[in-house]
């Protein structure tokens, strides 16, 4: 086959068993690669039961390339991590860049997947195709830069390592997986279930080729498509990186201010932005094939939050949850927060969320300095908020009752601290409001892998999507939308590409960028029907896990109940059910369990999945 390897790898933990097997080449025609793969391998071929505890044996993890990663084609430079989630205790993905996701396939597999748990710490190493379970005492308990360094200096600078720093170690519901030190799968705390099963790292080496059925097409339509990359939103993030998103978003009521509850009103004084981050920056960053190199490494000299090396740039998300959430305006610390939230393994979404959610409920008095271990828990307080971060990451003190989540943190903190989570299903919500943009709210509540900005919306469209105005804080009219672009999205994340990319290139010059990549003719429709079958499949997955839509709540604030007084979203509420009930009716979905109509499970051949 073209643009794969046709490989997957299955580690046993438990007996270090391992078995390389060949993926049916209808497995990738029906899901493509990354995590729609993933979730076919895991449901379809009777892997786990979906009930199996997140944090035991029961669980597989698993890595998965993109279909087109490491093609050539633009954008597509992601792999995906998959299994059941400990934080949402449902279907977990989580999307990555960088370089791992090529090496993967060069060194010779399309998927790992991890069963059973080890009794010792361990990591993978896959050279050339051929793996190998190494012994990782040495390297357990240290944080995800040293982790990476003393892999690279035993292995090669030229391998690509994906590894957990302590905070997976811990089994933190905020853990994340590490590669280039400081590019995050960060989401769905799928470092915990790494954690669980005693695995440090995996390490790929390998220089297998990855073979097109027409390179030279694919070269030309690089050469074609260049130059939409180098204009407007291309051009900003080439400079800025996402850091330019931040100020026209917290302008806007975009970003959330003091943990979703006031406006840039709040703010006192000059505010971050993207010109300042960018004086810190010491050069650019760019994944693998990428035209734009949004990245950047950034250092602080000197000061208070001096960091002992450069690290990746912030991103936009971190900014929002660190930063307005906060009512932190300092970039430097900003920077060191990053720095700290990387180096543990963390996703620098849900730590800032937990931060903003102590903070208040101290405020409250629903915490007391006693249980701070004598921190003075404020808005805007740089040092105190490092402070806290480090706790998280280290796990001790009031940092082992955050990492555990915001359930195990309202269990600790009592009932009256839930009104302060912002979380749907345990998971943060990122930096993006609903009461800026209303179709933000069905995708944090429907997606199986909920609080996702990511995984479509008709708040951020496709590129090349025709979709009619509506109104921001308008309910009524954007199912059919809603549902094209969900669909869509996991169609081009499991083909490896980038979210940004497909901001930028059009979503129908896919088919070709396929077609040069492994010679088949495919349409527009056809991919469609694939992003539902993954839509169906990772659902599917949910109900099985004892996860039903309809359930579980959203939290009020986020809605504007109450409307916030102030800002640019001032007086607005957002009207869920509405949403809700019409994307099951264009889905042709039971309104009551959230569960696809036998009509959609025939057609997608998934019927037999549902018990």
């Amino acid at each position: 086959m073209y643009a794969v390897t046709g490989k997957i790898l299955t580690v046993n933990l438990k007996t270090k068993g391992l078995q390389a097997e060949d993926i049916p080449e209808r497995m990738y025609l029906e899901y493509l690669g990354g995590y729609g793969l993933g979730a076919a391998l895991l449901m379809l071929r009777a892997r786990m039961d979906p009930a199996a505890d997140p944090l035991g044996p029961g669980n597989i993890l698993g890595f998965a390339a993109g279909y087109l990663t490491g093609t050539g084609a633009y954008i597509a430079s992601r792999f995906m991590v998959f299994g059941k989630s400990p934080s949402t205790q449902g279907w977990g993905d989580s999307n990555c860049g960088g370089f791992f996701g090529k090496k993967m396939k060069q060194a010779g597999f399309d998927v790992i997947l991890f069963t059973g748990t080890s009794t010792e710490p361990v990591y993978l190493l896959v050279d050339q195709g051929s793996p190998q379970i190494q012994k990782a005492d040495w390297l357990w308990g240290k944080d995800c830069y040293e982790t990476e360094d003393l892999l690279k200096e035993k292995h090669g600078k030229d391998c690509e390592v994906a590894c957990i720093g302590p905070a997976g170690e811990k089994l933190s519901a905020v853990a994340g997986i590490s590669t280039d030190k400081g590019r995050f799968a960060a989401r769905s705390a799928l470092g915990a279930v790494m954690g669980s099963k005693r695995v440090k790292a995996v390490v790929l080496k390998g220089d297998n080729s990855i073979d097109l059925a027409d390179p030279e097409r694919m070269k030309e339509l690089r050469k074609e498509h260049l130059q939409v990359f180098k204009v407007d939103l291309g051009k900003d993030l080439s400079t800025y990186g996402t850091p330019v998103f931040y100020k026209d978003y917290l302008d806007s009521g975009d970003t959330p201010v003091k943990n979703w509850s006031s406006s840039i009103e709040e703010l006192s004084g000059k505010h971050m932005d993207a010109e300042q981050v960018l004086k810190y920056q010491q050069k650019r960053y760019a994944c693998s094939g990428c035209p734009i190199g949004c990245g950047g490494h950034v250092k602080v000299e000197k000061g208070a939050f001096k960091t002992e090396t450069t690290l990746h740039k912030v991103e936009y998300e971190t900014m929002g949850m660190f930063g307005s959430n906060l009512l932190n305006e300092n970039v430097e610390a900003l920077i060191k927060i990053n720095d700290l939230c990387n180096r543990y393994g963390m996703d620098t979404i849900g730590c800032g969320a937990l931060c903003a959610f102590a903070i208040e409920c101290y405020e409250k008095g629903l915490i007391d300095k006693e249980q701070t271990g004598g921190l003075e828990l404020a808005w805007g307080h740089a040092e105190v908020i490092v402070s806290l971060v480090e706790k998280i990451g280290k796990s001790e003190g009031i940092g082992a009752v955050l990492s555990g989540g915001f359930e195990e943190a309202i269990r600790h903190f009592g009932p009256e601290s839930m009104q302060y989570a912002m979380a749907v299903r345990n998971e943060a919500l990122p930096a993006h409001d609903p009461r800026w943009s209303s179709g933000l709210a069905l995708t944090y509540y429907a997606d199986p892998t909920p609080a996702r900005h990511t995984q479509g919306s008709t708040t951020f469209p496709l590129a090349g999507y025709e979709m009619p105005e509506i109104p921001a804080a308008r309910a009524s009219g954007r199912a059919k939308y809603h549902n094209d672009n969900v669909n869509l999205t996991h169609v081009l994340n499991s083909a490896g590409l980038c979210l940004f990319g497909y901001f930028i290139l059009d979503y129908k010059t896919l088919p070709e960028f396929l077609k040069a990549a492994d010679g088949r003719s495919w349409d527009l429709k056809e991919l469609e029907k694939i992003g539902l079958r993954i839509t169906v499949l990772r659902y599917l997955f949910n109900f099985r896990a004892g996860i039903r839509l309809n359930q579980y709540t959203f939290p009020e604030r986020a809605l504007g109940m109450p409307p916030l007084t102030s800002g640019a979203t001032k007086g607005v509420q957002v009207d869920l059910d509405t949403m809700l009930k019409e994307y099951l009716e264009e889905m042709h979905w039971d309104p009551d369990t959230g569960l696809p109509s036998e009509r959609v499970l025939e057609e997608m051949n998934l019927a037999q999945y549902l018990t």
